[in-house]
């Protein structure tokens, strides 16, 4: 599996964790497995920071190779450039946040 790929599962299971957090926030090792996804995506996030691997760049390279007659990049390329960021800020508040509900319990 592509750790791009994974990378979006895990911020789904993150976000469907944090939507059930009145349900979840009552047992403990739910509560621990919602946040492996959290310390993935800060890994993942941290990985694309200092890694050889620029999604931007790609993306956009890949775009203009498929499609030659393009002059702009659709907006959601813009996404791509704050990506990393994006992961370790939901990684951290959420893990964070799953983690003081573990210690209440």
């Amino acid at each position: 599996m592509n750790p791009l790929i994974l990378s979006l599962i895990c911020l789904i299971l993150v976000a469907i964790s944090a939507n059930f957090l009145n349900l979840i926030k009552e047992n403990r090792t739910l509560l621990y497995i919602s946040t492996i996804p959290c310390i993935y995506i800060i890994i993942y996030g941290v990985y694309l920071i200092l890694g050889p691997v620029d999604l931007y760049e790609d993306g956009t390279t890949n775009f203009f190779n498929k499609n030659p007659k393009e002059k702009d990049l659709p907006m959601v390329f813009i996404i791509l450039k704050f990506y990393q960021y994006i992961l370790i800020l939901v990684g951290i508040i959420f893990g964070y946040i799953f983690y003081k509900k573990s210690k209440k319990n």
